[in-house]
This record gives C-alpha cells, sequence and structure tokens, in this order.
C-alpha cells in the first residue's frame, strides 16, 4: 500500500533544515521512446529552452535545487541529465557553478525509465538519496517540504503527487529500491517498478504539492504558461509561500521580460504573450502572438506567427 504523508501547513522554516536528511544527487530525466510535442516542434532539448529572458529550463533547476540545499543546510547534490541522443541531446554544456553537472545518453533506448534509472545508477551507493524529477517541468516555488516529508519518515521511496492527485515528475528514493530493477529488459516506473517495491514490502509514500507547483512543458501550451509564470504573472499557487523570483504582474503587449537581450526585434514587429530566445530575429512588420522563436530562429519581414514554433534549421533536424 501506499501512503500519504501529510499535506497542509506552511513551509518548514530553518530550524527543520537540522533535522533534514542528505540528498546525494539529483537525476533529470530528459528523454525517452517518444519526443514530447513541444521537444517534436523545436527539435531540441528541452532543458535548453529559454522560459524568460534571463532564464533556461536547465537553470531553474539549478536555483531551485540551490534553494533547497541552502534552505535546508545541506550540500549541494551533483546533477545528472540523462537525455535520449541525437537530435534530442544538448547543443551546448549543461554547467552552473554551484554543482557538479553531468550529462549522458541513455544507456539503451528500450531501458524504459526504471531501467535508465538502475543504469546510471549501478555505482552508486546503495544509502544514496537521490531525486529524480522530469527534466521537461518547471517548478514555480520550493520543494524543501519534499525533503522535510522524507525526514518524517524515512521511506524507500517518496513521490510527489498534485493536489488533484496527479504525479508531479518528482520523486525522492534510496537507490538501493532501484535494485529491484533487472539488469536488462524494460521497465516502467508507475506501472512495475512501483508495484514490485510494494511486493517487496519497501515503504512507498506520497507527498501532496504544498509550497511548489510543478508546470509540465510537454506542450506549446504549457510552455507559456509556465513561461508567463516565470516572467512575472501571478502563480496559481494555495500557499503563503511566495514562488522564488519576481512576481510582478506583466500586460499581454509588453512582455519584454520574455524578450532576450541579444534577440534582434524589429522596432514594429509586435510580439504578445510569445518567448524570442537568444539569437532569434524578428523582421519589420512580423507578428507573433502566442509562440515561441526558439535560438537562432528568424521569423521573416511581415510574417505572421500565431500558435506555432519556429525553430531555427539544425543539420538533419526539420525545422518545424
Amino acid at each position: 500500500m501506499i501512503r500519504q504523508s501529510p499535506t497542509g501547513g506552511n513551509e518548514p522554516s530553518g530550524e527543520v533544515g537540522k533535522s533534514l536528511p542528505r540528498l546525494d544527487s539529483c537525476i533529470l530525466l530528459a528523454g525517452g521512446l517518444v519526443p514530447s510535442p513541444l521537444a517534436k516542434l523545436t527539435g531540441q532539448l528541452t532543458l535548453e529552452l529559454w522560459l524568460s529572458a534571463k532564464e533556461t529550463v536547465f537553470g531553474r533547476w539549478c536555483d531551485v535545487l540551490d534553494h533547497l540545499a541552502l534552505s535546508a543546510g545541506i550540500d549541494h547534490p551533483s546533477i545528472r541529465v540523462v537525455h535520449s541522443g541525437p537530435p534530442y541531446e544538448p547543443t551546448h554544456v549543461l554547467a552552473d557553478d554551484r554543482f557538479e553537472v553531468r550529462t549522458m545518453a541513455e544507456p539503451d533506448e528500450f531501458r524504459g525509465p526504471a531501467g535508465v534509472l538502475r543504469d546510471v545508477t549501478n555505482e552508486d551507493n546503495p544509502d544514496s538519496i537521490i531525486l529524480v524529477a522530469e527534466a521537461a517541468r518547471y517548478i514555480a516555488g520550493t520543494i524543501t517540504q519534499l525533503l522535510s516529508d522524507w525526514s518524517e519518515h524515512e521511506p524507500d521511496v517518496l513521490v510527489a503527487r498534485s493536489p488533484d492527485g496527479t504525479p508531479a515528475g518528482i520523486t525522492l528514493m534510496r537507490a538501493s529500491a532501484l535494485q529491484l530493477v533487472p539488469d536488462t529488459g524494460f521497465m516502467d516506473v508507475k506501472e512495475q517498478w512501483l508495484p514490485k517495491c510494494i511486493e517487496r514490502g519497501l515503504d512507498i509514500r506520497t507527498s501532496t504539492t504544498r509550497n511548489f507547483m510543478p508546470f509540465p512543458l510537454r506542450t506549446l501550451e504549457q510552455f507559456l504558461m509556465a513561461s508567463s509564470v516565470a516572467s512575472g504573472k501571478p502563480c496559481p499557487i494555495t500557499e503563503r509561500q511566495p514562488v522564488l523570483g519576481r512576481m510582478n504582474p506583466i500586460t499581454r503587449t509588453a512582455d519584454k521580460s520574455r524578450i532576450a537581450e541579444d534577440a534582434k526585434v524589429a522596432r514594429d514587429a509586435v510580439v504578445a504573450d510569445a518567448v524570442i530566445m537568444p539569437g532569434a530575429k524578428v523582421g519589420p512588420g512580423a507578428i507573433v502572438v502566442r509562440s515561441l522563436v526558439c535560438p537562432g530562429a528568424v521569423v521573416p519581414e511581415g510574417d505572421v506567427v500565431v500558435d506555432t514554433v519556429v525553430a531555427a534549421t539544425r543539420k538533419g533536424v526539420p525545422s518545424g
């Protein structure tokens, strides 16, 4: 049986950090058998996309993990980014001075998420505590509550879930729990691995999100919603604890915080509820609404771009 950790209440104060467990590493799962609709449209790793003028999805993960480490009084965990390989692999080195970051391709495309986790943690200490997350998420808020819930019960696996009961895309686990995954073959997390853990008597619990919202980034619509929050739009989070970052309201027609500083946007171009990423160009008289213009992509003079993605042309990758 999966037991639910207590919900409600404010995020723990710094005093609670003294009793919180260590966190050895974070694994960002950025691959999968089937790329998301957004990945297909952009032709690149979602972690590299810019949520705002100054923040990529990967940068946001680093900020959230840095806040977690500082608030809980723990060492910064290492970060492992696991992608599916070309064409959905990093085009630049993913790095952050606050963390040791390693990037790797999935060892076997037919292993499934649980199998991939087993493969990349084979040499980990069985007592290690690992945070596993879907990389294509924008975390609005703080995730310290997860360590607090873990510390209260010290389970083998703690699954974060949204208030509506859907998975939040973040799981805390002991590396030893992954020893139940076979060395070969496909294994899913929710349908195969977790039931096997329960069958073997492991302590599996859930934690309902209280101080954060895990926006999925699988579609254009989801990315635009997350981007608006990252750029200052109030976040619909039911907690007094404010989310990280600015929370100033923005207008639909003047959201300059979503246009990269080195992007070139013509003065008479119209940009509304859209993200113009670094190196992108929007020509004179062009209209870009509810869309993404990826790094290095071009919107020609006079073009009208609505509800779509303009991807940069990459060798071997369709432009969308």
